[in-house]
């Protein structure tokens, strides 16, 4: 355990409300919670609130954060995520998934995170699919996020434009992002910021439930993140 992650975790599975009718979530946080508690608000990758998203969640628990994971396939009829492998039923659920439905999910998190925990500032992190919505929500969103982490997850956005401190993760064999994306986007940074991308390391890297996990840039990309959501979260 990285000397980071020091608390006793509590988990369960909850309700937002969310338009008219409630979304489920995970929900993860330290056994320690107060109201200044920071938060995260996870974005789920492709294969939706699964095993993996739930240990990241507890993780950042673990780490001190208050963790949120809405999911948004709920009632879209998604299969269970947890070890599949295969992404042909869920390609066509992401495709569903538009801005608006994202953004009514990331701000129902948040209100139920502020509710609870009132004086917390919330970041905002994803992995693939889940780190792609994160990245969109670097510019825009300053407001409701004061920090954005994405793991191998990059938007198509005007870096010049991104106004939440950033940290990326991405690995140097991944054929989905091409490294030259990476340096381009990071070349255009204005806001503080910390991309790493790793040599040796593929797509989904850091999940440690598939093939493709690299332990050493897993661990060094969690070390990274949690030291910049400390920075960029924690009230001192």
């Amino acid at each position: 355990m990285d000397s980071n992650e020091r608390f006793t975790v509590l988990s369960e599975h909850v309700q937002l409300a969310h338009r008219t009718q409630t979304l489920p979530a995970f929900f993860a946080a330290p056994q320690t919670e107060r109201e200044e508690t920071p938060a995260v608000v996870l974005a789920m990758h492709l294969w939706g609130v699964d095993a993996s998203m739930r240990a990241a969640a507890e993780r950042f628990a673990r780490a001190g954060f208050v963790t949120l994971v809405p999911d948004l396939y709920a009632r879209l009829g998604a299969p269970p995520g947890d070890d599949a492998n295969d992404p042909a039923p869920f390609i066509p659920l992401a495709r569903r998934l538009t801005s608006v439905d994202i953004d009514a999910a990331f701000d129902a998190s948040v209100r139920w995170v502020h509710e609870r925990y009132p004086l917390a500032r919330i970041g905002l992190a994803g992995f693939c699919m889940g780190g792609r919505m994160a990245t969109a929500r670097a510019s825009g969103y300053a407001t409701t996020f004061s920090a954005v982490a994405a793991w191998y997850g990059l938007a198509d956005i005007d870096p010049h434009a991104v106004d939440v401190p950033l940290v990326g993760s991405y690995g140097a064999d991944d054929t989905g992002i091409p490294v030259e994306q990476v340096r381009a986007f990071e070349r255009g940074l204005e806001v503080p910021h910390d991309i790493v991308i790793y040599p040796g390391a593929g797509h989904a890297f850091a999940d440690e439930r598939r093939d493709s996990f690299e332990l050493r840039a897993s661990e060094d990309s969690w070390r990274r993140t949690l030291r910049f959501f400390e920075t960029h979260l924690r009230k001192t």
